[in-house]
C-alpha cells in the first residue's frame, strides 16, 4: 500500500476543536467497526441522560452492523447478497428506506455512485492481495454483475436479475450511522455534534452560542490558528472521500481502493484526477454518497461541471474538490471560508 502526497492528505483532515472553560460540553468517544467516533452534547447532562446517550450509541451501531455491514455474514445485507436471481426477499423497513435513498444518490451521481460493484471489488481485492492484476475474463464477469438497474425493491420486497450481483453500502452507510445518531439524540437534546470516521453532522449550535465549526487542518494539529479553512455547519452534515485511504502499486501504476462502476476498474493516480472531495448536505448519508461520486469523474473540470449541476438542482449542496496537481474547485463563497 502506498499513500499519496502528504499535502492532499493533510488538507482533508476534518475535525472539530471546541475548547472553552466556561462551556458545558459533554464528550463521548469510542471505536465502532474499526473507526473512531466522537459525540458532543452542548447541554448539562444528568446521569440518566448520559446513560441515554450511551444506549443510543449502542443501538445505532448495532443496527448498522446488523443491517448494512457486508463484513457481517449474519447482516441483512449479506443475506440479500447470497440470494439467487429472481428470489424475492422481504426487506426490513429501515433497509427498504435506505435503498430508496441510495437509488436517489445513484441518480444524482449520474451513475458514478453504484453500490452493485461488490462482485468486481472482490475480484480486484483478491488480485491486489497477490500483487497482480485480475484476468480479463474475471473482470468481464464482474462488470456483467454490476448495474443498479439489475436490482429491484418494491412493495417491501427485494430481488435481483443476476446471481452474481452483490451490494456494498459502505459508501453511504457510514453517513447513515451519523444521521441515525443525530436523529436519535435530537429526541432529547437540541445541540449535538456527531463524527464517525471523519463524517460529521450537527444540530443546534455550540453552547458558546455560535455555530458548530469544522477546521480543515494539518494532520495531527488541533490549532484553529493553523487551519487551512473553516466551515460553519448549521443543522447540516459534511463528508469527505479521498484516494489516499488505501492504495496498491502494481508495476509503475498506483491504484486506489475506489472502483469506477462504469469501467469496472479502480481509480489510477493521475495529476488532474480528483484526489479528494468534500460535500456539505442536509444529511450525512447524502453527503457521503455524493463525495464518493465526485471522486469518480475523470478530471477536475468534469467533476466541477457535475458539482455545479448538483448545486443548481439542490442549492443546499456545497462542494470542495481538489485534484492531485493541487488545482481546486469550491462552491463560491459558501463553504470554505
Amino acid at each position: 500500500m502506498k499513500r499519496l502526497s502528504w499535502r492532499f492528505f493533510l488538507i482533508l483532515f476534518l475535525f472539530s476543536c471546541q475548547k472553552s472553560p466556561q462551556t458545558t460540553l459533554y464528550e463521548f468517544t469510542g471505536n465502532a467497526m474499526t473507526m473512531n467516533y466522537r459525540i458532543l452534547i452542548g447541554h448539562p447532562l444528568s446521569l440518566t441522560e448520559k446513560n441515554f446517550v450511551l444506549e443510543a450509541i449502542s443501538q445505532v451501531f448495532d443496527e448498522v452492523n446488523r443491517t448494512y455491514n457486508k463484513w457481517n455474514p449474519h447482516s441483512e445485507l449479506s443475506h440479500l447478497n447470497r440470494q439467487p436471481a429472481g428470489k424475492r426477499i422481504l426487506l426490513s423497513p429501515s433497509l427498504e428506506n435506505f435503498l430508496t435513498e441510495t437509488g436517489c444518490i445513484v441518480h444524482l451521481s449520474e451513475g458514478k455512485f453504484d453500490p452493485t460493484i461488490e462482485t468486481i471489488q472482490q475480484i480486484w481485492r483478491q488480485a491486489f492481495a497477490k500483487g497482480e492484476l485480475p484476468a480479463q475474463e474475471e473482470l468481464a464477469s464482474g462488470r456483467a454483475a454490476t448495474g443498479w438497474e439489475s436490482i429491484h425493491y418494491a412493495e417491501h420486497y427485494f430481488w435481483k436479475d443476476k446471481d452474481q450481483t452483490q451490494l456494498d453500502l459502505g459508501g453511504i452507510a457510514k453517513g447513515l450511522a451519523v444521521d441515525l445518531l443525530v436523529e436519535k439524540l435530537n429526541t432529547r437534546f437540541e445541540n449535538v455534534y456527531v463524527e464517525w470516521g471523519g463524517e460529521i453532522r450537527t444540530s443546534g449550535q455550540h453552547p458558546d452560542q455560535r455555530p458548530w465549526k469544522i477546521f480543515v487542518s494539518g494532520f495531527g494539529s488541533c490549532d484553529p490558528a493553523k487551519a487551512l479553512a473553516t466551515i460553519e455547519i448549521h443543522n447540516q452534515a459534511i463528508a469527505t472521500s479521498g484516494d489516499y485511504l488505501q492504495n496498491w502499486t502494481i508495476g509503475q501504476t498506483t491504484y486506489s481502493h475506489i472502483i469506477d462502476p462504469q469501467t469496472g476498474k479502480p481509480l489510477i493516480s493521475l495529476p488532474n484526477r480528483i484526489s479528494s472531495a468534500s460535500v456539505r448536505a442536509s444529511t450525512c448519508a447524502r453527503a457521503d454518497g455524493l463525495a464518493t461520486a465526485a471522486m469518480l469523474f475523470e478530471d477536475l473540470p468534469s467533476a466541477q461541471a457535475w458539482a455545479q449541476r448538483m448545486e443548481k438542482f439542490d442549492p443546499s449542496l456545497t462542494f470542495w474538490l481538489i485534484a492531485q496537481d493541487g488545482s481546486t474547485y469550491a462552491t463560491v463563497s459558501t463553504m470554505f471560508q
